[in-house]
C-alpha cells in the first residue's frame, strides 16, 4: 500500500483535472480549494496511489472522498482515517459505500443532489417576513437554531465552540447567508457554501420546530436563490432526503441528478 500524498497548491491544475467530470460532486472540494487553498489549518487533501486512486478532502474535521475510478481502495483510505479526528465522512453514494463496510457501527445516509440553473429558476410567491443577511456577528444564533435541529443538532451541541469558530469563519470568508428573526431569536435560514467562479452549495436550510408551517423556508430559499443568481453564479446546487423539503426546492426548479451519501460520527 503506498502512502497518501499531501497535496499543495502546485497540485490545484492536476485536481482540477481530476474532479472536473462530475462538477456537482466535486463542488466541496473546488469551493474549499478556491477560498482556502491547501496550505491552511483548515483544508488539507490526499491523493492515494500512484494515479490518483482517490482524493480525500479534510474540511476542519469533516472529510470527502472523490475518485473518478468505479473501485478505489478503499481499505487504504479507512486505515489513514484511524488517525484522524472524524465528524463526517462524505461521498458520492456509490463512493462511499466501499468504504461503509469499515465503519459497520456508524450510521450510512443516502440523499438525493440537486442542480438548479439560473435559467430555471422559478421564483416563488412567498410572504413578505423581513428577511436579514447574515455575517459572522450572527454566529451564535445560528449555532443555537442548528442544536434544536434533530439532523444538525450532535455536532453543535457536542463542539459548540469549534462550530461557532467554524460558523464565524465561514460567513468571513464566501459563505452568503440570510435567515427570519422572530421574537429577537433566528427562527429560519439557509446559506450557500463552497463558492466557485460558478457555482454554490446551499445547506443548513433550518426552521425552528416552534415556527414551521409558516411558509418560511419558501422565502429564505427563495431569496437565497434569487441573490446567488444576481451575483454572477450560473447554478446551485443542494442536497436532501426530505419529501417535504424536497417538494419546495422542485418548485423552485431543482432537478435530482444524482445521489450523495454521509456517515457521521
Amino acid at each position: 500500500m503506498h502512502t497518501p500524498i499531501q497535496l499543495t497548491n502546485k497540485d490545484i491544475p492536476a485536481i482540477r483535472a481530476y474532479i472536473a467530470e462530475e462538477k456537482e460532486m466535486n463542488l466541496f472540494i473546488e469551493g474549499d480549494i478556491e477560498q482556502y487553498g491547501l496550505e491552511t489549518e483548515t483544508v488539507s487533501l490526499w491523493a492515494f496511489g500512484e494515479d490518483w486512486d482517490c482524493l480525500l478532502l479534510r474540511y476542519y474535521t469533516n472529510f470527502i472522498i472523490s475518485s473518478n475510478k468505479d473501485q478505489f481502495d478503499a481499505q487504504a483510505v479507512a486505515e489513514f482515517l484511524q488517525n484522524q479526528e472524524i465528524q463526517c465522512i462524505s461521498a458520492k453514494e456509490t463512493i462511499l459505500e466501499q468504504l461503509a463496510p469499515y465503519y459497520p457501527t456508524i450510521p450510512f445516509q443516502g440523499t438525493y443532489l440537486c442542480r438548479l440553473e439560473k435559467e430555471h429558476f422559478k421564483k416563488l410567491k412567498t410572504g413578505t417576513e423581513d428577511i436579514l443577511k447574515l455575517d459572522s456577528s450572527h454566529a451564535q444564533d445560528i449555532v443555537d437554531l442548528y442544536k434544536l435541529i434533530d439532523e444538525f443538532s450532535k455536532p453543535y451541541i457536542e463542539h459548540e465552540e469549534e462550530k461557532l469558530r467554524q460558523t464565524s469563519e465561514n460567513y468571513e470568508k464566501s459563505c452568503e447567508g440570510y435567515g427570519i428573526f422572530k421574537d429577537g431569536r433566528l427562527v429560519c435560514t439557509a446559506y450557500t457554501t463552497a463558492t466557485t467562479r460558478s457555482g454554490a452549495m446551499i445547506i443548513g436550510v433550518a426552521t425552528h420546530p416552534a415556527y414551521r408551517q409558516r411558509g418560511y423556508a419558501s422565502m429564505v430559499m427563495n431569496h437565497l436563490c434569487e441573490q446567488g443568481f444576481e451575483r454572477g453564479l450560473s447554478f446551485l446546487c443542494l442536497f436532501y432526503d426530505n419529501p417535504t423539503a424536497g417538494a419546495l426546492y422542485h418548485r423552485l426548479g431543482f432537478e435530482t441528478i444524482g445521489r450523495w451519501a454521509m456517515m457521521k460520527f
